[in-house]
């Protein structure tokens, strides 16, 4: 699990995700591009909730490491949507709109 900080916000989300949002957030910034993006994150109770953020050059974000939660959900689907992104804003210079779902 990783924190993932935005702003002075801070949230929960799996290691995959937080790895998977930085690197969509660095390509988006190298291309000069930006995006929401509906990330899935896990509430102070544990349950799963999510965060809409944008992403864009000059827009900090960071993660650090967090404890484990046993009930971490799985959020392939996710991270396979913003590897997609990842390509084609690397290769075409532009992203996919975004989906009411992510």
């Amino acid at each position: 699990m990783q924190h993932l900080t935005y702003g002075y916000t801070s949230v929960l989300v799996s290691d995959s995700v937080a790895d998977v949002v930085l690197a969509y957030a660095a390509a988006l910034s190298q291309s000069r591009l930006s995006d929401v993006v509906t990330v899935p994150t896990t509430d102070f109770s544990g349950l799963p909730s999510s965060s809409r953020m944008l992403l864009a050059p000059g827009i900090a974000l960071m993660s650090e490491p967090a404890p484990d939660d046993v009930l971490e959900a799985d959020e392939r689907a996710f991270v396979a949507e913003l590897r997609a992104r990842i390509v084609a804003v690397l290769a075409a210079g532009a992203v996919a709109p975004s989906r009411s779902t992510m």
